[in-house]
């Protein structure tokens, strides 16, 4: 985020990425800022640098916006960002959308805040429907988030707002830091059917940072050993945030290498 966006086109293309996960934040592609104009010339990185556009990540960790409010005026201005977030997405070309969802807050209940989420996420999946683009909601650590957190609340969520452009995705931090497992992942989403994405990196095995490959607790030939078994052939991205931000071009570079070891086979 603290380069210009065709920067991540061009070291990806160098070190041997097959595509870029496009961030939907300012300075890269904000979706309220991706107009047609803009959107070409994303559009145009990816086919300069001969890469695809996997993903748009639709920024919602941070203020003002969040599926999960209590307060109605912010839960449609952030129906209203995330509908721009899908034309975003659909004008380059990303066949999916990225989204969590944030804390309720404190001293609220679970069944209000579900009923919160499920009103925005019904008017949301019939806009995807229109712009053909898949939303693909990513379960958060109980530190970041109280309400879809566990694969049950994505599954429930899929259940409520039954619309098959809603799918989900497996972040190697959250069955970890949640006690969760792995081959529930792949056995209750089903590859080929929910599981739309995975996010790879490494874990502590008690927070939510996300920790370069090799510095954690994590397994990956036994994670690369599950996404075999169950025949997963769809995208992993690294997700290169928090301690990579100092110097991103040399840990891009890094993962890439550390992975390559681990796809032999896959």
């Amino acid at each position: 985020m603290r380069y210009p966006l065709e920067k991540a086109f061009e070291a990806a293309a160098r070190q041997g990425y097959d595509g870029v996960e496009v961030w939907g934040g300012r300075p890269h592609a904000y979706g309220p800022d991706v107009d047609e104009r803009r959107a070409e010339e994303i559009r145009g990185y990816a086919e300069k640098y001969n890469l695809e556009i996997p993903m748009f990540c639709a920024e919602l960790l941070s203020y003002p916006y969040n599926i999960a409010s209590t307060d109605a005026k912010e839960r449609k201005e952030t129906t209203e960002y995330l509908k721009q977030s899908l034309d975003a997405a659909a004008r380059i070309g990303a066949p999916g959308m990225l989204i969590t969802v944030g804390h309720a807050g404190y001293g609220t209940n679970r069944k209000d805040n579900f009923r919160n989420i499920v009103g925005v996420m019904k008017e949301l999946a019939e806009h995807a429907q229109k712009r053909e683009v898949d939303i693909v909601v990513e379960p958060l650590t109980v530190q970041e988030s109280n309400t879809i957190v566990f694969l049950d609340d994505v599954l429930e969520l899929f259940d409520a707002v039954g619309s098959d452009r809603v799918k989900s995705m497996l972040d190697t931090v959250m069955p970890m830091t949640n006690w969760e497992t792995y081959t529930e992942y792949f056995e209750k989403l089903g590859v080929g059917r929910k599981l739309a994405y995975i996010h790879l990196e490494d874990s502590s095995g008690v927070d939510q940072y996300h920790k370069p490959i090799g510095t954690g607790i994590l397994d990956f030939d036994e994670i690369f050993a599950l996404i075999r078994k169950y025949g997963y052939d769809g995208w992993i991205s690294l997700e290169l945030i928090s301690s990579y931000i100092r110097e991103p071009e040399m840990a891009s570079g890094m993962e890439i290498r550390k992975v390559r070891r681990f796809m032999n086979g896959c």
